[in-house]
């Protein structure tokens, strides 16, 4: 009962705080049992959450630190309007960081991650790069496009010397990607599925867990995310 009403003051708190930019109500779903026992837990953003005060993001369940932000660094051949000083003014946090890109699927895939090399420098402790592909192409096929998509990881890979981290959706993955041997032993998974029925299928890494998270210091509602392995697994992930 108390664990209830402090979880309804809290949702109450960072409404009253952060909702008046959007009519979308914030989530109290980091109190869920479904993501409490997952030790690593963070969040990721965009330009789409406008100037952020990093000196003021916190992590809402007061249970559990934040650990990992994601910023979008690139969007196809452009670059995100806020990545630099996201990236820049992030630092104050003193948690783990990675980039990703969001991929156009109309757009050659070695023009996108030249892009994203231009435009993101990992050095020791940040997170891996990552891979978002979100939509289907209008002018090739899903075998053409997941072609693309290979070609991107291959060229990240050669380049940081890393493995990026591949971003989809539940429903985007299962019907675009897992039928290819490829993509269905892929390494490095990280899943958006915001049901309530419980943790998605198959063997993830990141869980994305909804996208209506109320976080101190960033007005509009962020996405939020949880890592599935251990301590040590996620270090050994970490850009050495």
């Amino acid at each position: 009962m108390i664990t209830a009403v402090i979880s309804l003051v809290v949702a109450f708190y960072f409404y009253r705080d952060y909702s008046n930019f959007s009519s979308i109500k914030p989530t109290n779903v980091h109190f869920e049992n479904r993501i409490e026992k997952y030790s690593i837990q963070g969040i990721d953003v965009s330009h789409h959450q406008g100037v952020i005060d990093w000196d003021k993001v916190t992590y809402p369940n007061p249970e559990r630190s934040l650990q990992f932000v994601f910023i979008r660094a690139t969007v196809g051949v452009e670059k995100d309007k806020r990545f630099k000083r996201n990236w820049e003014e992030s630092q104050v946090l003193d948690i783990n960081r990675g980039a990703y890109h969001y991929y156009w699927a109309n757009v050659n895939s070695t023009q996108q991650a030249k892009n994203f090399i231009k435009t993101v420098d990992l050095k020791k402790g940040d997170l891996p790069p990552v891979l978002d592909i979100e939509d289907v192409s209008s002018i090739q096929s899903i075998e053409n496009l997941r072609k693309g998509l290979k070609n991107w990881i291959s060229i990240i890979k050669k380049h940081y010397g890393v493995a990026p981290i591949l971003y989809t959706g539940a429903s985007y993955y299962k019907d675009y990607l897992s039928s290819d041997d490829y993509f269905k032993n892929y390494p490095r998974l990280w899943i958006a599925n915001y049901s309530y029925r419980g943790q998605p299928e198959g063997d993830w890494d990141f869980w994305q867990f909804t996208d209506k998270l109320a976080v101190p210091g960033i007005r509009p509602l962020v996405d939020g995310n949880v890592y599935r392995h251990d301590e040590n697994t996620y270090n050994k992930l970490l850009i050495n």
